[in-house]
């Protein structure tokens, strides 16, 4: 991989996991100018009101198309220099094969978020903007089976782990995982 253009950190975990807290707080501890680019960002900006009820099959293809445009626009924004923190479940198979194919001239830094069931059924409950039982049923989002860095949000503050993070920034060496993962 040679790296141009902006570096990307990729939040993976499950719903609810603590992704975008984590994201936030990171913001003010890294020290280039850095986007906070969620996926949930992207969907709120479709439009949500219909002449006409989509079948499953329609929202499968739009909503593989809008993730697939996440992977773009994400890499666009680094194409031009930005760094990009994504927060994003790799929760499908083709999600990360489309990644590591649409990130592959840029420094990506894969983070695992990870929590436990228990607390993100919790999580879930509270939030009330999930169908219950997601984030326990997104058992692919660590199937590749590699990381940079791995941080858990059971009993963890965002910000004690985007402090984590952020240290463990300094100490990566290549090969990354999604360098890796490429090869494997």
């Amino acid at each position: 991989m040679t790296s141009t253009g902006g570096r990307i950190i990729l939040l993976n975990g499950a719903s609810s996991s603590g992704k975008t807290s984590i994201g936030e707080a990171l913001l003010p501890l890294l020290p280039d100018p850095w986007f906070l680019v969620p996926v949930d960002a992207v969907n709120a900006m479709r439009s949500t009101t219909h002449t006409r009820r989509l079948s499953d099959a329609e929202i499968t293809r739009m909503l593989e198309r809008t993730r697939r445009g996440y992977h773009r626009a994400v890499a666009a924004l680094a194409s031009t220099g930005n760094d990009v923190i994504m927060d994003y479940p790799l929760s499908e198979q083709w999600r990360l094969t489309d990644l590591l194919s649409t990130l592959d001239p840029y420094d990506v830094t894969l983070v695992e978020v990870r929590c436990s069931a228990r607390e993100l059924a919790r999580r879930e409950q509270d939030r009330g903007d999930r169908p219950r039982g997601l984030a326990v049923s997104q058992t692919l989002v660590y199937a590749h089976g590699d990381a940079d860095i791995i941080v858990d949000t059971t009993a963890t503050s965002p910000a004690d782990c985007a402090a984590q993070i952020v240290q463990a920034l300094t100490a990566l060496a290549p090969p990354k995982a999604f360098d890796r993962l490429r090869h494997s």
